[in-house]
């Protein structure tokens, strides 16, 4: 039975690790609320293949491999182990010898699948371990996508009930259980801010965004694919049944002692539902001010401009920029006892102590602008509207913050000096975006590069862009490394402008002066521009040029040479 030898002591037994290094990650592993195996990984003591080696001496039985480079599979082992069968429990066969069928499984421990196999099959079984991972790669190689084919025809002509009943059997069974969790986890581990389920006619694939990037992370078998996304639907708490109308649920997970928000929505496409999960780490996001990466500079003027007892600071940039990150930083740093500072936010993404946050919610006719109005009769100091997306809720923000308040929010334009025109836009006044508006701070992220593998290299800054100015320079290029997975970029770091309003830029908003009249009568005092912080981070190492000029729109030329 499982557990008869621990872990640790069959990995000493067979001279993986030493008793030392075994103490090393057990302490390690009471620290991360990791698996003991994970750790043992993490710490370079073993490899995956010693850890799978062990689950096998736990279960007793031996290990296979399955690697998919040497993995031969005879078809006519389709006819004697049903492909339902095979995935819905994880069980794959791998050779027939007289009477006895060898059989690869994630839980050899299963008595129960173990006697439907023998009844369906009339043999006997030689057991063996397999990881779920490789297992489900082997299904798809030996049952193909001729079989899932059959299956998608018979499922068309069955009764929906039917289908649902199915699902219904096999959603809280132990593989789909293990095979959503091992998605969740390892989009935890691999920095994934969400996770792509994306129905294709034969598969389904499963796609990670690691640092605004998405990744293609693995394939499963078509036949696995309504389970696999109920799962997903009933931890969200969703409508199974429901199939044919967009949803949308959240629900919490742990990662050892981190907390983890996910954020579900459901969309019905071609070939079954499309799910997109967000993921929101809690104990990361909450960044102060002083780690955003901001120039010291452009830094010391946002702090002017929010201890001042009242005016607006807009943040722009587009979805997924960081704006709700700076601003829940700009909000601790400026919280105190004596302040009242309430929020105004669709959806609250992370609770702020000693702060009055509100959740928008439009359909029982919760908007921002009633939702503002409310929050004015509060007695506030500070007041955080989420996003200005209509003309009411921008009318309402700027004479609040005319009246004695600050009020701090988001809008979408492509650069801080857009704010104004975008207001104007909407329909607001001129004096009233003169009387109200302080600042505005535009941002974007860019790719960090992963230190401890950047290579440098030799530009002439001509060639390149007049963003570096003249004369040879050194720069850092991606490489790829195991602290990286390999993509040579590691975490993503903010570029920032800053534009303050001064009476000779507000007497040009009163003439009705569009983004380049603004943008040309500025003047280092009152534009701190986004290309002079990518140029410093760029010349500083702490991105790529191909990453500051797919920033500004440009193309990087082929002059890169190795230092």
């Amino acid at each position: 039975m499982y557990g008869t030898k621990r872990l640790g002591e069959w990995l000493i037994q067979q001279g993986k690790i030493t008793p030392q290094q075994l103490q090393e990650a057990l302490e390690t592993q009471r620290l991360t609320g990791k698996r003991l195996g994970e750790t043992l990984i993490e710490m370079g003591y073993i490899t995956r293949e010693d850890y799978y080696e062990a689950q096998a001496a736990q279960y007793e039985v031996p290990y296979e491999p399955l690697h998919p480079e040497t993995l031969t599979l005879d078809p006519a082992l389709r006819l004697l182990v049903p492909a339902t069968i095979a995935t819905r429990h994880f069980a794959l066969p791998l050779r027939r010898e007289g009477n006895m069928l060898h059989l690869a499984m994630v839980d050899p421990n299963d008595v129960e699948v173990q006697d439907h196999i023998r009844q369906l099959t009339g043999l006997q079984l030689k057991l063996y371990y397999s990881p779920p991972e490789r297992i489900l790669h082997a299904i798809a190689q030996l049952y193909g996508v001729e079989d899932e084919m059959l299956d998608t025809e018979r499922g068309e002509s069955e009764d929906d009930t039917d289908n649902l009943l199915q699902v219904q059997e096999t959603v809280n069974q132990p593989p789909i259980i293990r095979l959503v969790n091992a998605i969740l986890f390892e989009a935890v581990e691999r920095r994934a801010s969400d996770i792509h389920f994306e129905p294709q006619e034969h598969r389904l694939h499963v796609r990670y965004r690691i640092d605004g990037v998405l990744y293609p992370v693995r394939t499963i078998p078509r036949s696995l694919q309504a389970s696999v996304l109920a799962r997903v639907k009933l931890m969200a708490e969703m409508d199974i049944a429901e199939r044919r109308r967009p949803q949308d649920g959240r629900f919490t997970f742990r990662v050892g002692e981190r907390k983890i928000d996910a954020r579900v929505s459901c969309l019905p496409v071609a070939f079954g539902e499309r799910i997109v999960v967000r993921l929101l780490d809690r104990a990361q996001a909450l960044l102060q001010l002083e780690q955003l990466g901001m120039p010291e500079a452009l830094h010391q003027r946002l702090l002017e401009l929010a201890t001042r007892p009242w005016g607006m600071i807009l943040v722009t940039g587009p979805t997924g920029a960081g704006k709700s990150t700076t601003l829940y930083a700009l909000l601790q740093h400026i919280r105190s006892e004596k302040r009242n500072i309430l929020t105004c936010e669709d959806p609250i993404e992370y609770t702020l102590e000693g702060i009055g946050q509100s959740q928008v919610n439009e359909r029982a006719g919760l908007t921002f602008a009633a939702q503002l109005r409310a929050i004015l009769r509060q007695d506030p100091d500070v007041v955080l509207v989420g996003e200005i997306r209509d003309t009411e809720t921008a009318e309402i923000a700027c004479r609040a913050a005319m009246t004695g308040h600050l009020v701090l929010a988001t809008l979408h334009t492509n650069d801080a000096t857009s704010a104004p025109a975008r207001l104007l836009d909407m329909g607001v006044p001129a004096f009233l975006i003169n009387s109200a508006l302080t600042g505005v701070l535009a941002q974007r992220l860019v790719r960090r590069l992963c230190p401890h593998c950047r290579q440098p290299m030799q530009v002439e800054a001509e060639t390149v862009c007049s963003l570096l100015g003249r004369g040879a320079v050194t720069l850092y290029e991606p490489r790829g490394c195991p602290e990286c997975n390999h993509i040579g970029y590691r975490g993503r770091v903010g570029v920032y402008e800053l534009f303050i309003l001064t009476d000779p830029m507000r007497r040009l908003i009163a003439q009705g002066a569009d983004n380049y009249a603004i943008r040309s009568a500025c003047s280092s005092e009152t534009l701190f521009p986004l290309w002079e912080d990518a140029r410093q981070k760029v010349l500083a190492g702490i991105t790529s040029m191909e990453e500051a000029l797919a920033l500004m729109g440009e193309t990087l030329p082929m002059v890169s040479q190795a230092a």
